[in-house]
């Protein structure tokens, strides 16, 4: 039995970062990988400037160094009413990062194996995590096991480290993700992840490589499973792109490039203990629109192996992931709803974003992981609400009636309570709102 400091369990982006970090700091790390060739299926591509400032801390060579395309400048919004875009680019001039998938994996595999203080199995799939030790059964059926120091779960949603610990592992599914590969398309704005609206559910783009643009298509639950899925994806969300971007999106469609993943949300909540701890989406996970996944996993990764305390650790990863969480269950809920109220508040933010530039810097600095104040936070979310409600209840109240207002003026109170409650951490774990209180389908 082989003694090392830490095993990592999950080969993937974060569990790289995570092996990297500690191999920096001089530790023995073993790293177990269940299935190497999990990275080919639909899954995280965007970073934030935080996390592509992790990688380059830790000396990871990404590939297309020198590419000849721009790429992780922010956000461009393109509001369902066709009004003109919104551009929101990331504050201080730092970069984010595309990539596909597949090849982020490769670059970080290159480094963990590069590194003296590494060891990367393949094909192993863990049977059993305790305390002190981790035992897993090769690609040959050969049980073996090592002495660790601390097991480290970076193995995703189905966290074998986070079923040992008999935490919850339940999930709310609001919605399914469409991956389609555009060929030799253009973008409107080159550099830029691209949110598109007006479709079934909002469409999040950006550009892969040099003749490659990703489209991740939000599907609700409620039409996913009505008939041809492709002629699903033609008939309700053509009209939401730009022309510029339908042929090559019909063409993707009829030559089936397409990958399918479900959207799974899971608050992040439990981070395990100081011998089994949990990064990434062992801990939880969001909706994709906001990309946040991968940065936040990165972040984990990084903090934890400079930690000298686990405690100290785990309390500032849940106030600092507070915010970017509320915002990715906020802007999902406003983008993804077709109520009058959701309506409204979209209005409400086109509004802010288009003659409030210091809101706009507040809103890239929050989504970027780099503004964690949750009063800040709590008091743009809830300012626009208030933009929002005081207009469309006056109009409810005029053309439908008190009964749908008072309904809609509950919805509103729904909306404030959980900002609330999700910024103040109000009591267990159990007792925090879910997704579902604040409207997003299913």
């Amino acid at each position: 039995m082989t003694d090392l400091h830490v095993a990592i369990v999950g080969g993937g982006p974060v569990g790289c970062v995570a092996a990297l970090a500690f191999a920096r700091r001089g530790r023995r790390v073993l790293v177990l990988e269940a299935n190497p060739n999990a990275c080919k299926r639909l899954a995280g591509e965007w970073l934030h400037p935080p996390a592509v400032r992790v990688l380059k801390d830790l000396g990871v060579a990404l590939p297309g160094g020198g590419r000849p395309w721009p790429t992780g400048e922010g956000f461009a919004v393109f509001p369902e009413d066709g009004t003109a875009p919104i551009v929101l680019p990331y504050v201080g001039g730092e970069a984010g990062l595309g990539l596909e998938h597949e090849r982020l994996v490769k670059a970080l595999r290159d480094a963990v194996a590069a590194h003296p203080e590494i060891n990367f199995v393949p094909w192993a799939r863990v049977t059993e995590v305790t305390d002190d030790r981790v035992a897993w059964r090769g690609r040959g059926g050969g049980a073996e096991q090592a002495r660790v120091g601390r097991v480290i779960g970076a193995d995703g949603r189905g966290s074998v480290v986070r079923a040992s610990l008999d935490l919850p592992a339940d999930t709310f599914t609001p919605s399914r993700m469409a991956g389609v590969l555009l060929r030799r398309a253009t973008l409107p704005h080159e550099g830029f992840g691209h949110v598109f609206l007006g479709g079934a559910g909002p469409i999040l783009a950006y550009r892969i490589g040099e003749d490659d643009v990703r489209l991740c298509i939000d599907v609700p639950r409620g039409i996913f499973d009505r008939g041809d899925r492709t002629g699903l994806l033609r008939d309700r969300y053509t009209a939401a792109l730009p022309e510029g971007l339908r042929a090559a999106f019909h063409d993707a469609l009829e030559a089936n490039r397409v990958q399918w993943a479900a959207n799974q949300v899971r608050p992040r909540l439990d981070y395990g203990t100081a011998r089994r701890t949990l990064i990434g989406d062992a801990v939880g996970h969001y909706h994709p629109l906001t990309a946040l996944g991968m940065s936040l996993g990165f972040i984990d990764a990084a903090t934890l192996a400079e930690a000298p305390d686990f405690s100290a650790w785990r309390d500032a990863r849940l106030r600092d992931a507070r915010v970017p969480e509320l915002l990715a269950v906020g802007l999902y809920d406003v983008f993804a709803e077709h109520t009058d109220l959701a309506a409204a508040m979209r209005q409400a933010v086109y509004r802010t974003w288009r003659t409030d530039p210091a809101e706009c810097r507040r809103t890239m600095r929050y989504l970027a992981c780099e503004d964690t104040r949750v009063g800040a936070f709590g008091w743009s979310f809830t300012s626009t609400l208030a933009r929002a409600g005081v207009g469309v209840l006056w109009q409810t109240a005029r053309r439908r009636g008190a009964r749908p207002a008072a309904r809609m003026t509950r919805d509103l109170g729904i909306r404030v309570s959980w900002i609330i409650a999700g910024a103040l951490r109000l009591g267990s774990p159990a007792n925090l709102p879910s997704t579902t209180a604040i409207g997003i389908r299913t």
